[in-house]
């Protein structure tokens, strides 16, 4: 880690534990949206960054994967100690994807193949390292996280096709992790939470371009999605309510789109528009108050509920998008993901 990110780190954690009066002079006062007030030490410590912070919807892609991969470093957890660290490598269709299986010293058997967020376009496993040995540690499972490639140099549907691929195989080696195969979640974050989704519609027979197919893969035994990316037209609400000043913005999910889509596939390519969505897996969908994505989780939410889903759909309404890596600088995201691993725990827990 560099001198000037360590600084960050210093300065942003140091924002999030000053006096509340101070807290409220940073941010400019409170910040609420429709009766809902963002974490103060976050809107504190979010106008900080966004003095220094980077635009990435500003950027060509390579210096933005640069960026962003230390862009959050002062909101995210310390390092937890784990058990057991496997480096693996899973074949995908285009070939060798990266996994990183974390087993805490707290197993108990279960097993997250985990999908990092990012667009599509940015973020990678190495991104979500500290995030994903806190998960591991709380909720007990080894969490296997799994990288898959990238738009725009590997276009849609170039990523569900590796995690497609990816879920089966983690499957086979559960064993050698500790864990239980049919104590198996998948599970993601933003893109990530995309990405499970058609892992789990393909054990239900469909591919990702919605058409059923044969050769169906052992279900898993519930889905997590924490503040999915379900819906590529943006034509939710939030989408627009909640587009600047909350760290995700409007325009990085447009740049978002630009690299991983063609215009023409935008609809065919959202979950939220299948024709048939069906009944999935039990289902836990975390959204952040504060979020563009919002909206369209929620619908999400109210399509899996009508095709029979059991759905657990939980807001943290001071948050933002992006929480699950600011847990070392806001009381509010570290409580979130406490409670999202102890869900996920009871998700997996031995039938």
């Amino acid at each position: 880690m560099s001198a000037a990110v360590r600084l960050q780190q210093r300065v942003l954690r140091a924002a999030t534990r000053l006096p509340a009066p101070v807290l409220r002079a940073i941010a400019g006062g409170d910040v609420v949206v429709a009766g809902e007030q963002l974490d103060p030490p976050l809107a504190a410590a979010l106008r900080v960054a966004s003095r220094v912070g980077p635009r990435l919807e500003t950027m060509d892609v390579a210096r933005a994967r640069r960026v962003a991969e230390t862009a959050m470093t002062g909101f995210d957890a310390d390092l937890v100690v784990m058990a057991r660290i496997f480096e693996e490598t899973a074949p995908g269709p285009g070939g060798d994807l990266p996994v990183r299986v974390y087993v805490p010293r707290t197993a108990t058997g279960g097993l997250v193949v985990y999908f990092h967020g990012g667009g599509g376009v940015i973020g990678s496993i190495d991104g979500h390292d500290r995030f994903c040995r806190v998960y591991a540690h709380q909720s007990g499972c080894a969490v296997a996280s799994v990288g898959y490639r990238l738009g725009p140099e590997h276009p849609h549907p170039a990523a569900v096709d590796d995690a497609v691929a990816a879920w089966p195989w983690a499957l086979l080696r559960a064993h050698r992790w500790g864990a239980d195969p049919a104590r198996a979640v998948v599970a993601g974050d933003s893109f990530g939470g995309y990405l499970a989704t058609w892992v789990e519609l393909a054990t239900r027979d469909r591919a990702h371009d919605g058409r059923l197919r044969s050769g169906a893969m052992p279900r898993p035994r519930a889905q997590v999605l924490v503040y999915p990316l379900v819906d590529w037209t943006y034509a939710q609400p939030s989408f627009e309510r909640y587009g600047a000043g909350f760290l995700l913005t409007a325009a990085l999910m447009r740049w978002f789109r630009d690299h991983y889509l063609t215009p023409g596939a935008w609809q065919a390519a959202s979950p939220l528009h299948l024709a048939e969505l069906g009944a999935a897996v039990p289902t836990l969908l975390v959204a952040a108050g504060f979020d563009p994505l919002r909206d369209e989780g929620a619908a999400y939410a109210a399509r899996l509920r009508a095709g029979g889903t059991a759905v657990d759909h939980r807001v943290h309404t001071s948050l933002v998008h992006g929480f699950l890596t600011m847990t070392g600088a806001c009381d509010a995201a570290r409580a979130a993901v406490a409670d999202l691993a102890r869900a996920t725990a009871e998700l997996a827990r031995p039938a």
